[in-house]
C-alpha cells in the first residue's frame, strides 16, 4: 500500500463517484444517450485501474463487472431497465462504502460476493432481464452484425479522426508538416502525471510543433484523470526519430510510440461513420471545438489542506485588527504625514483580503450533487414520482458554511418527499399532475447567499399547527387569534414539534427542523417558512457568505461597544421617544407605513438607563420576512471586523454570536440578531 498516494486516491475516487451518480442519473432518463454510457464506462474503466494500483482488488473486481456491463450497454448487446439501474446503483453504494472505509483506514475488505455473482450472471445472460434482450438482439441480426463489422474496423484507428481534424491535418501536410499520432506511457508510480505531461506538450511546442487532439482530453491531464496512457494527434516539420528521442528523454516517461498518420486509410474511416445523425455531429463539432481550445495551455493547479487556508485566513484577521489599530492611533494624535501610506496598506489588505476570500470559495454543487439520488431512492421507496429541479449549483459560498449546510439540507429534502409530495392518486385526485417537483435554488443576493427548498405538494395545514401550539402549551387560544402567518409556521421549528401522526425513519419525529434552525442559526444565518394547502411548501435559508471577516454597524449602548452585522440591517434612522406607541402592550413605530416592533437593548442587557433622552438612534434590523426596531445610543460607524469565537464557557449566551477585537484593543461582542428577537 502506498500511503503517501492514498489522500489523493481518495479525493479524485470521491470525484469520480460523483461523476458516475450524477451521469447513471442522467442515463435513466435518457437510456438511448450513447454519449452518457461511454461516460460512464471511462469512468469505471479509470477508477478500476486506481483502485487495482493501490492494491484495493475488491474495488477493482466490482468496477470491472460493472465496466463489462456497460460495454454490453454500449454494444446493444442489452438495454437499460429500471430493475438494472437498481442493482447497478447497488455497486455505486458498495463503492461509496469501500471509499469510506478506506479513509478510515479499513482498506476496501466489504463482501460484495453476492453483488460480483449478480453482475457475472447478467453478463452471461442468465438473468431474466437479458433473455428478452437476446430476442431482441435477433429480431434484427442484419443491422446488429454491421454494426459489429464497423466497431472492428474502427479499432484499427488508434484516435478517432473526424472530418475537421482530418482537413487541419491535410492542410499541414500541404505545408510540409509531419503528422503524427503519438502514444506516451509514464512510469509506474510517477507522483506528478500531470507535470510531466506539460513537459510533454512543452517540448512538442519547443520544436515548433502543436498538439490537436488528445486522449484523455487536456483538462483530465491537468487534474491527473487518467493511468499512465496519454495519446496524442502532432503536427511538426521534425522527423519521427528526432520527436521519438526528444519525447524519450524526459524523466519518469517509460515508453513512447510515434507513427505516421495514413491520410487515406483515414478518411475511409470517416466515410464508413457517416451514418451517424446531424445532431451526433453537431454534438461531437462543440465537444471537439471545447477541446482544441483547452489544448493551448495546460493550467497549473494544486491542493492545498483546508486547515492551512484557516491559518491563512486567520493571519489576514490579524491583518485586518492592526491595520484598524494604526488607523485609530492616527486618528487620536492626528498624524497626517503617514495618511497616504495607509491608505496604500488599507487598498492593499482589501485586495488580500478579497483573493484570500475567493480562494475559500467552492460551489455550493459540491452539496448539491449528492441529493439527486438520494431522492430518487426516496421516491422510488415511497411509490412516488419526483422530478427534482437543481438550480444555482455554481452559487459560491465559504468551504467552511458548505461543510455544514448539507445536513439541514438532507432533513428538508426528506420531509418534501416524505410529508410534502402526495402519492400519484392523491396528486391525480386533486387535479394536480402525477410527477410531484421539488425545486432545490441557490443564488446571491447581496453579502448572502439564498437558498431554498420548494415543493408543490400538499402543504401545511395551519390550523392543525396551531392546535398542536396550543395542546403543548406554546401559547394560550387568546393570543393564537390573532398570530401572523410567519410566527404560526415558526412553531415547526421547535425542538419534538410535529403533526405526522405516523412516524417513519425518514420523517415524523420533530426534530428534523429543529436541527435545520439550530445549524443554519449556528452560522449567523437565519430560516423562514412559508406554505399554502394543497399547494406546497417553500422554505427560505439566507446565509453569510463567509464566517470570518464580516462587515459590521458598531453601536454604543450605554458605555459599551457592540456590533450588528451589516446583513441583518434594513436601515437607520433617528426618531423621537414621540412616535413610539404601544400596541398589545407592546412598543411599536410605524416606519413607512410598516409596524415595526422596537426592542430596548439597554434594558434586555441590564444596563443602567440613567437620564432618558426624548431623541433615539433606531437600527431596522430585518429576520426572514419581519422586520424590528433596536434602540441604541449611538452609531459609530461600519467597519470591517474579525469574528471571534467566545469560547465554551459562554457557548450559552444566545444574545451574542461572537466577539471581535476593535482598533483601539477593546472588545465589541456581536449582536446575534435572530436569537434576540425569537422571543419577541
Amino acid at each position: 500500500m502506498n500511503e503517501q498516494y492514498l489522500s489523493v486516491f481518495l479525493d479524485e475516487a470521491r470525484e469520480y463517484m460523483e461523476s458516475l451518480n450524477e451521469n447513471m442519473l442522467k442515463l435513466e432518463k435518457d437510456p438511448e444517450d450513447m454519449e452518457i454510457i461511454n461516460e460512464i464506462f471511462r469512468v469505471l474503466h479509470t477508477l478500476k485501474g486506481m483502485s487495482a494500483t493501490m492494491g484495493f482488488e475488491n474495488m477493482s473486481k466490482l468496477c470491472h463487472r460493472m465496466e463489462n456491463i456497460f460495454d454490453d450497454l454500449r454494444n446493444e448487446k442489452m438495454k437499460i431497465t429500471t430493475e438494472l439501474m437498481d442493482t447497478l446503483f447497488a455497486g455505486v453504494d458498495a463503492m461509496e462504502k469501500m471509499i469510506q472505509m478506506m479513509a478510515e483506514g479499513k482498506g476496501d475488505e466489504l463482501d460484495v460476493s453476492d453483488l460480483l455473482n449478480t453482475y457475472e450472471g447478467i453478463i452471461k445472460g442468465e438473468m431474466k432481464i437479458e433473455e428478452k434482450k437476446e430476442e431482441e438482439k435477433l429480431e434484427t441480426p442484419k443491422k446488429e452484425g454491421e454494426k459489429s463489422e464497423r466497431i472492428k474496423e474502427y479499432e484499427k484507428i488508434p484516435i478517432e479522426i473526424d472530418e475537421t481534424l482530418l482537413h487541419t491535418l491535410e492542410e499541414a501536410k500541404k505545408k510540409d508538416y509531419n503528422t503524427y499520432y503519438v502514444k506516451v506511457v509514464l512510469e509506474e508510480g510517477t507522483l506528478l502525471k500531470s507535470a510531466r505531461m506539460y513537459m510533454v506538450f512543452h517540448k512538442i511546442e519547443e520544436m515548433g510543433g502543436e498538439v490537436l487532439k488528445s486522449i484523455p482530453p487536456v483538462e483530465d491531464i491537468e487534474n491527473e484523470k487518467f493511468e499512465r496512457e496519454v495519446e496524442l494527434i502532432v503536427v511538426c516539420k521534425i522527423d519521427r526519430n528526432k520527436l521519438h528521442e526528444a519525447i524519450g528523454n524526459i524523466s519518469e516517461i517509460e515508453k513512447v510510440i510515434v507513427r505516421e498518420i495514413d491520410m487515406e486509410s483515414a478518411r475511409g474511416e470517416i466515410e464508413e461513420r457517416k451514418v451517424e445523425t446531424k445532431e451526433e455531429k453537431k454534438t461531437v463539432e462543440k465537444v471537439e471545438a471545447k477541446e482544441s481550445s483547452r489544448m493551448k495551455r495546460i493550467t497549473q493547479t494544486i491542493r492545498v489542506d483546508i486547515d492551512k487556508l484557516d491559518t491563512l485566513m486567520n493571519l489576514m484577521g490579524e491583518l485586518v485588527i492592526a491595520r484598524s489599530r494604526i488607523a485609530d492611533t492616527l486618528r487620536k494624535y492626528q498624524i497626517k504625514e503617514v495618511d497616504e501610506s495607509l491608505a496604500q496598506l488599507s487598498r492593499v489588505t482589501l485586495d488580500l483580503q478579497n483573493i484570500i476570500m475567493k480562494i475559500r470559495m467552492v460551489p455550493i454543487a459540491f452539496v448539491f450533487n449528492r441529493f439527486p439520488r438520494m431522492v430518487r431512492d426516496l421516491a422510488r421507496r415511497f411509490n412516488k414520482e419526483i422530478n427534482l429541479v437543481i438550480t444555482g449549483q455554481e452559487t459560491e459560498l465559504d468551504r467552511t458554511v458548505v461543510d455544514e449546510i448539507g445536513e439541514p439540507l438532507l432533513h428538508l429534502l426528506r420531509n418534501a418527499v416524505d410529508h410534502g409530495i402526495e402519492p400519484k392518486e392523491e396528486r391525480i385526485a386533486k387535479g394536480k399532475p402525477p410527477v410531484g417537483t421539488i425545486v432545490l435554488a441557490a443564488r446571491h443576493e447581496g453579502n448572502n447567499v439564498i437558498i431554498e427548498v420548494s415543493d408543490d405538494g400538499r402543504g401545511m395545514d395551519k390550523e392543525k399547527i396551531l392546535s398542536k401550539a396550543i395542546e403543548r402549551g406554546l401559547i394560550d387560544e387568546a393570543s393564537a387569534q390573532n398570530l401572523p402567518e410567519d410566527k404560526i409556521f415558526s412553531f415547526v421549528f421547535m425542538p419534538g414539534f410535529s403533526t405526522k401522526e405516523d412516524v417513519s425513519d425518514v420523517s415524523g419525529r420533530g426534530v428534523g427542523m429543529d436541527v435545520v434552525k439550530s445549524a443554519i442559526e449556528a452560522l449567523n444565518g437565519s430560516v423562514s417558512l412559508e406554505s399554502k394547502k394543497d399547494e406546497g411548501t417553500k422554505v427560505t435559508i439566507r446565509l453569510p457568505l463567509t464566517l470570518a471577516i464580516i462587515q459590521a454597524l458598531l453601536v454604543t449602548i450605554g458605555d459599551f461597544v457592540y456590533a450588528i452585522p451589516i446583513v441583518n440591517i434594513d436601515s437607520t434612522m433617528a426618531a423621537s421617544e414621540d412616535d413610539v406607541q404601544i400596541v398589545e402592550n407592546r412598543e411599536v413605530m410605524v416606519v413607512r407605513g410598516e409596524i415595526i416592533p422596537i426592542v430596548r437593548l439597554k434594558e434586555m442587557f441590564g444596563i443602567e438607563t440613567g437620564k432618558k433622552s426624548r431623541n433615539i438612534n433606531l437600527v431596522i434590523v430585518k429576520n426572514g420576512p419581519r422586520k424590528y426596531g433596536f434602540v441604541v445610543d449611538r452609531l459609530l460607524g461600519q467597519d470591517d471586523i474579525v469574528i471571534k469565537s467566545l469560547g465554551k464557557l459562554l457557548k450559552d449566551i444566545k444574545e451574542f454570536s461572537g466577539g471581535a477585537i476593535l482598533g483601539d484593543g477593546s472588545i465589541a461582542l456581536i449582536l446575534d440578531v435572530s436569537n434576540i428577537v425569537s422571543n419577541i
